[in-house]
């Protein structure tokens, strides 16, 4: 704690990425938060390196593939949250243990890696490093749970912008067309994510679904905001998918296609849908509806027929 103002001492790792910059905008309007922040490049985003300085917080420049650099910003912090997540093995698994094991040796009280995605925990371990793209996810977490730190994890579902970047081509599904998906976007994401670390006693798994939908009930929400008829498409079982993935893994294993597909088996997959949420834990934070979003942002538009993904 700061000895000063009694604030919870957080370090955020990777704090000018997206998510990142909108945890860290946040984590600033709680009093309760001494922020700091460790980044590659403290000149990429200025505005909020000089915000964080103006709260009385530090800009550390460092990078989880050098953890020699890892050291003195964790020193004095009560947690240390990960925001970045990176796909090579280096910063994607190596550097995120680097991390956390700078934080034991300096006594970080709360250690949160970067999770953020929908709900795993009903997959096997062989399915997920089957998919490859959240393998070193996987590791870093069983890594974290042989370690005498505390942990808190959040799970805010699919993006919303996310979700229409995956349907750039067209709104369209694998498998179960009753499958929900739990919707959130990065901004009430990163508000969730400010609001807990302000209890320094909260740990633990963070589920939250800010929209709770099936491909239908958004196919209706969007059209009745955009003024259209679309209508989703099934590009074929979740076994087909399956299939699908398999053989693009077998050709082209690093491939975007690869990739999207391995991310597909998790976004279609039913066992993934939250089986509970938390938002309610937080009734101060002001959530976004698809609808708002939607209305917010009139660029994101879909095409009328899909073309698949």
């Amino acid at each position: 704690m700061d000895s000063q103002n009694d604030r919870i001492n957080i370090l955020i790792v990777g704090a000018t990425g997206h998510l990142g910059s909108l945890i860290t905008k946040h984590c600033l309007a709680q009093p309760k938060l001494l922020v700091n922040i460790l980044v590659r490049d403290p000149q990429k985003n200025k505005e909020l390196t000089e915000s964080v300085e103006k709260a009385g917080g530090k800009v550390w420049k460092g990078d989880l593939c050098q953890p020699e650099t890892l050291d003195e910003p964790t020193k004095g912090m009560h947690t240390v949250l990960s925001t970045t997540f990176q796909m090579d093995k280096q910063s994607g698994l190596d550097g995120q243990i680097a991390l956390i094991d700078a934080c034991v040796r300096n006594g970080v009280k709360r250690f949160s890696p970067s999770d953020y995605g929908e709900s795993v925990e009903k997959l096997s371990k062989e399915e997920l490093r089957e998919l490859g793209l959240v393998q070193f996810k996987v590791d870093v977490l069983e890594y974290l749970k042989t370690q005498p730190i505390k942990s808190i994890h959040f799970w805010p579902g699919v993006f919303m912008e996310m979700f229409f970047k995956v349907n750039a081509k067209g709104l369209s599904y694998w498998g179960n067309v009753d499958h929900v998906y739990n919707i959130t976007s990065y901004e009430d994401t990163a508000k969730f994510v400010a609001a807990a670390l302000v209890d320094e006693n909260r740990t633990g798994d963070h589920y939250f679904s800010v929209n709770t939908l099936t491909i239908n009930q958004i196919a209706e929400i969007y059209n009745q905001i955009r003024g259209t008829n679309v209508t989703p498409k099934c590009h074929g079982s979740f076994e087909a998918l399956k299939a699908a993935f398999g053989f693009s893994k077998k050709n082209d294993p690093i491939s975007l296609q690869t990739n999207m597909l391995a991310i597909f088996q998790i976004i279609y997959d039913d066992r993934c849908s939250f089986d509970k949420t938390h938002q309610r834990e937080f009734p101060d934070v002001q959530t976004t509806s698809l609808k708002e979003f939607l209305e917010q942002n009139p660029h994101v538009k879909l095409p009328a027929e899909s073309t698949g993904n």
